[in-house]
């Protein structure tokens, strides 16, 4: 109306008032406009960078993790699920850590994901606080925190903050009591930080039907009340043996722990995480873990005896698990027929390095846990360097993708162990090697270089040089590749 009326009376000096008011609507929309810019150079565009990376993955087949993208997607759905894994507070498991959540955003894992530190002083705390605000709660708002008293294990002792510290995540965080929780149906999914996730997991393992893939009886298809699930570890029977016949001494007398044979101790009960549960199981089974670790140590100090503790609480709850072989990957040294390498039946010595597998062939972990070598070419987690992330440090070397065709042996940086891989009986371990080492080298250079796109600006080094070994040594090799021994 004053639009109009401004037209039939041009001479009235109340235009100039709607001038004004045109300027300070102009002024509003522009700050509007620089507001949103900024914000967007600020936070990193982990959603538009997804595409890119999944357009190069090393995997031709992306069908399962795009069966998963809408249950990702959904909160209510994704709200079933709930990964987690357990740490120190040193640099070693810092850097785990956002490796660790960097693939569980790229593979769309669904549900909650978190990490729980354990031991970290006030300063390492806030210090951890900071990282994961900056650089993991910006991949998704699905990544969580939980920081845990020091609970003071030490020695072989130090796996211990995993059960104390899920405990405590269980009781503070997701509100479980022995009178029950809102969460008794989430299903809760434990993996260890030197874990790299292939592929999404839920509760549903209907595609999973190979003979060879599961331990014992199969019980079930899905993860449901009553039925864990979890990889089947090489420990066998031994959880029961190495107490010596003193197992009431940790589960009393009354126990249906003592009402387990040999055969069901090796085919039910060795798990390692992988765990899977639903909530109410887990949160039994965490609570019994603590209760028999100190009992199970004191008859059997060794490091073991927290994955032990956790196979007596499974008998003693009756839970007997659905134990998968193929749920991960990692000992590059087990038998042929047992281990879960099948993937790599049909692969050559020219394509083991970087080959590229179906997903749905794949196993769902790449567990990093061992040493892993061809010819001088090496990695292991304890020798990366802890600042491997951080804008100005250097990305890994990457051996050629026909490295196992090249050398037909390995030697490690200490010199002293090495190995001849040339009988053609030997072959399997020769692929198995190249696989693991390529794969956790690929995966850490690609992690470390969305995460300095996303956050170091111009400054940011992404040269790959760093590698394991003497520089002359290597250089030798890469000269003459004989084997030296």
């Amino acid at each position: 109306m004053m639009i109009r009326n401004s037209r039939r009376k041009p001479k009235l000096k109340p235009a100039k008032i709607h001038l004004k008011w045109i300027l300070v609507v102009f002024l509003m929309i522009a700050l509007i406009s620089i507001t949103l810019s900024v914000k967007m150079l600020l936070v990193p565009s982990f959603q538009v960078q997804e595409k890119e990376l999944n357009a190069v993955s090393r995997h031709e087949e992306n069908s399962l993790v795009e069966k998963y993208a809408e249950i990702y997607e959904n909160s209510a759905e994704g709200s079933q699920y709930s990964m987690v894994f357990s740490t120190g507070c040193t640099p070693l498991q810092h850097w785990q850590s956002l490796l660790f959540f960097y693939y569980a955003h790229k593979v769309k894992q669904p549900g909650n994901v978190t990490r729980i530190a354990s031991g970290c002083s006030k300063s390492e705390a806030s210090k951890v606080r900071r990282t994961h605000q900056e650089k993991v709660a910006k991949m998704s708002e699905r990544f969580h925190l939980h920081i845990t008293p020091d609970y003071g294990f030490r020695d072989n002792k130090k796996y211990w903050n995993k059960p104390h510290g899920l405990l405590d995540w269980l009781e503070n965080e997701m509100e479980f009591s022995h009178d029950g929780s809102r969460h008794d149906d989430v299903i809760i999914i434990i993996l260890d930080p030197d874990m790299i996730l292939l592929k999404p997991i839920t509760n549903e393992f209907t595609d999973f039907k190979e003979d060879r893939r599961w331990k014992g009886k199969k019980l079930s298809e899905k993860v449901v009340h009553g039925i864990p699930f979890a990889q089947a570890y090489g420990f066998g029977s031994s959880w029961l043996t190495s107490l010596k016949g003193k197992l009431s001494d940790v589960v009393g007398e009354k126990s249906p722990a003592l009402d387990v044979n040999l055969d069901e101790a090796s085919k039910y009960f060795p798990a390692g995480p992988p765990y899977l549960a639903t909530g109410k199981d887990m949160y039994a089974l965490v609570t019994h873990w603590v209760k028999f670790l100190p009992r199970v140590h004191s008859i059997f100090p060794e490091f073991m005896a927290e994955m032990h503790a956790y196979s007596i609480a499974a008998a003693h709850l009756q839970l007997p698990h659905q134990l998968a072989k193929g749920f991960m990957i990692s000992d590059v040294g087990a038998a042929h027929k047992e281990d879960a390498f099948s993937f790599l039946d049909n692969t050559s010595r020219a394509e083991a390095c970087g080959a590229k597998i179906p997903p749905s062939q794949l196993p769902f972990v790449h567990h990093y846990c061992q040493r892993y070598a061809i010819g001088r070419w090496f990695f292991s987690k304890y020798k990366l360097p802890e600042d491997f992330f951080d804008c100005r440090a250097q990305l890994l070397k990457e051996p050629p993708l026909n490295v196992a065709e090249i050398y037909d042996w390995y030697i490690f940086p200490n010199g002293i162990e090495m190995n001849d891989y040339s009988s053609p009986k030997k072959q399997h371990f020769l692929l198995k090697h190249a696989w693991m080492m390529c794969e956790t080298i690929f995966s850490l250079n690609e992690a470390a270089t969305e995460l300095k796109k996303a956050h170091c600006g111009a400054g940011a080094n992404y040269e790959k040089t760093f590698h394991f070994h003497e520089e002359a040594e290597f250089q030798a090799m890469l000269q003459n590749g004989t084997k030296p021994f």
